[in-house]
């Protein structure tokens, strides 16, 4: 018991040892092997990305480069300004004037008092390279430029490409369009002529056309295409791949993707139809109040199953108002809703009118109105172009100046409307009449006595609408025209013609409201 105690003991010491001493000869391999200004590198002094020191002074910036993370920094005296990640680097912005710098990792350990080996200036960039000791940095170049460079299957970028390699054996591949490469590469401890710790490995590159295949995928309802998780297309992706398989995802929104494979051979063409999306679906159903409604462009009057999304629909019956309606369609939901139709208003309350009809009278005409219906309130206006003639006047006893006469008429009436049917209106009527003649002479000569002789009037009556289609009435309207006031020419005149003032008229004709 007690030799088991004692060579347990033996083997922990002996495990502390070599943590130590490996811990020891990790932070011994960690060294500084390249530093340099990069003279063309303005990311100092840019807008966005410079630092400000303590002083007010633009800051140093060291991009470092190294493989891990986890890097702490140590300026001395002097300080850091700062020190912020990036991909493959850490920038470490320092006061001018810096001269020295401890860098530390919690499994390298420290590298002390590293002294730069030119005098570095506020608003420029250098470039440090860390090596960790477990590797070195390789330079990798392809036969064919910025192809994209793999090492060991890891995406590196395009090159050149300047990559930290552990020791050991390496795969590299370059792919660019149909030219392709890969070389092995061993990365060992021995030092290169410069003992820089720096390799460089370039991979040729040949022409694998004929590997390769033209290839045409569609999918339906013009969902998206996703290959290595990037957008290709929609709809359709055109494109040459080299032979072998592959699989493809179909993405739309409010749906469920899917996933096609396939498998490409070399100088043919492929067609592959993907497999579309399942949309993710929900319910819909609609009443209707009167039944018999038509439901455009989808009949929901009974319960429809459709895809997510917004549906515009249209009801309409003959007699009735026609709706528009927008309804959302959500995933596993039932959407209902019941819809009341209001049957046509032929007889409006609100409505702006014109139109035109005959007049009869005394004197007949045809007559032009414009109106307007507010809340039943009905204004209107018209003019009345004379068509019949007088009797012939005769003035002075002189046979040859007899002159016959038109009566034009300017009116102006007020009316409260009753509907009597849906298609049916009665509009009592009060109103006044300007109505003048225009002479022409009706024998030899040129006798025109008695023109622009006038007289007003008062209307009572009544507007009787009948309207078959919406915005179309046909008016019937009687009135009683009571004199008010003749001038002298006209008094003459009705004296002795069929000429009135006053008396019964009828007007009859069409209006088109709004």
């Amino acid at each position: 018991m007690c030799n088991f105690a004692h060579d347990m003991r033996l083997l922990l010491t002996l495990f502390v040892l070599f943590l130590s001493i490996n811990a020891q000869v990790k932070a011994q391999n960690m060294k500084v092997i390249s530093f340099r200004l990069l003279e063309k590198d303005l990311t100092a002094i840019r807008h966005d990305t410079q630092k400000i020191d303590q002083n007010g002074e633009t800051a140093v910036l060291i991009k470092v480069v190294t493989p891990e993370k986890g890097f702490r920094f140590d300026g001395g005296s002097l300080g850091i300004v700062a020190a912020e990640d990036h991909v493959g680097e850490i920038w470490l912005y320092l006061p001018r004037h810096a001269v020295k710098l401890t860098i530390m990792h919690p499994d390298y350990g420290v590298l002390r008092d590293y002294y730069y080996p030119v005098s570095v200036e506020g608003g420029r960039t250098y470039e440090m390279l860390i090596d960790i000791g477990t590797g070195r940095y390789a330079d990798i170049t392809s036969g064919v430029a910025k192809a994209n460079i793999f090492v060991d299957g890891e995406d590196c970028g395009v090159s050149p490409v300047r990559k930290y390699l552990n020791y050991g054996r390496h795969t590299i591949r370059a792919m660019k369009d149909r030219f392709e490469g890969e070389t092995n590469a061993v990365i060992t401890t021995s030092q290169d002529k410069n003992n820089t710790k720096q390799q460089l490995i370039h991979v040729d590159m040949v022409d694998m056309s004929s590997h390769y295949g033209d290839v045409t995928v569609t999918v339906d309802n013009r969902a998206d295409i996703f290959h290595n998780g990037q957008l290709v297309g929609t709809g359709e992706w055109r494109t040459q791949l080299r032979e072998g398989n592959y699989t493809i995802e179909t993405r739309k929104a409010n749906s469920d993707p899917a996933m096609t494979s396939f498998t490409v051979v070399a100088q043919r063409q492929n067609t592959v139809k993907a497999n579309a999306p399942t949309p993710h679906t929900g319910w819909l159903h609609v009443y209707t109040r009167p039944r018999n409604v038509k439901i455009t462009p989808i009949d929901v009057s009974e319960t429809q199953t459709l895809p997510v999304g917004n549906y515009q629909l249209e009801f309409t019956r003959k007699g009735f108002v026609t709706q528009n309606i927008e309804y959302t369609v959500r995933r596993n939901e039932t959407t209902q809703d019941t819809v009341t139709l209001q049957r046509v208003t032929y007889v409006k309350p609100l409505a702006f009118y014109f139109g035109g009809g005959f007049t009869l009278r005394s004197l007949s005409g045809v007559s032009a109105m414009i109106g307007a219906v507010y809340q039943r309130h009905d204004i209107q206006a018209s003019y009345t172009f004379g068509l019949s003639e007088s009797d012939i006047v005769y003035w002075g006893g002189d046979m040859n100046t007899g002159t016959k006469y038109k009566m034009q008429s300017l009116g102006v009436k007020y009316g409260y409307q009753f509907p009597l049917m849906r298609q049916l209106a009665i509009t009592p009527q009060l109103g006044w009449n300007y109505n003048f003649l225009s002479a022409n002479a009706a024998q030899t000569g040129n006798a025109t006595y008695g023109d622009k002789a006038s007289s007003q009037a008062v209307t009572i009556g009544a507007k009787l609408v009948v309207v078959p289609v919406q915005h179309l009435y046909l008016f019937v309207a009687p009135e009683y025209m009571f004199a008010l006031s003749k001038d002298t020419n006209f008094k003459t005149i009705s004296d002795h013609s069929d000429v009135s003032g006053d008396g019964f008229a009828v007007h009859a004709g069409l209006l088109v409201n709004f």
